[in-house]
């Protein structure tokens, strides 16, 4: 039973880390469509200049959060690295409301001794 709670944390990690790059893919649309805007009108709106930067912060923290989620994914599948998963989660929090939930769920998860037990098995792992 607690490996198959693993297997489905792991594919809700996966899952929100794919629709996390997909919507870094909006923004990275969203960037482009801008900056070519901007550039057409020589770069001197300083409102213009302004959205670039959040939508550049936007793009690049949605890459990196959904790269990282699926990593903490992977990790939860193949029972390793429960450190890296635990802190990958507690992150997972800022992500509201679906990436909290998921942290939530994860991290009291881990803290049980017979998932704990999955993570420390030597040799191959599902």
């Amino acid at each position: 039973m607690a490996g198959g709670q693993l297997r489905s944390l792991g594919i809700l990690h996966l899952v929100l880390g794919g629709l996390t790059l997909a919507g870094a893919g909006a923004f990275g649309i969203i960037l482009v469509f801008g900056i070519s805007q901007e550039a057409a009108e020589g770069f001197r709106d300083p409102t213009g200049l302004a959205t670039i930067a959040v939508f550049a912060v936007l793009t690049a923290a949605s890459l990196i959060g959904g790269a990282l989620c699926i990593w903490s994914g992977l990790h939860l599948l193949r029972r390793t690295r429960m450190q890296l998963c635990m802190t990958l989660s507690a992150l997972l929090c800022l992500h509201v409301p679906l990436g909290t939930a998921l942290a939530i769920a994860t991290l009291l998860s881990l803290q049980r001794p017979e998932i704990r037990v999955l993570f420390d098995v030597p040799g191959p792992r599902p």
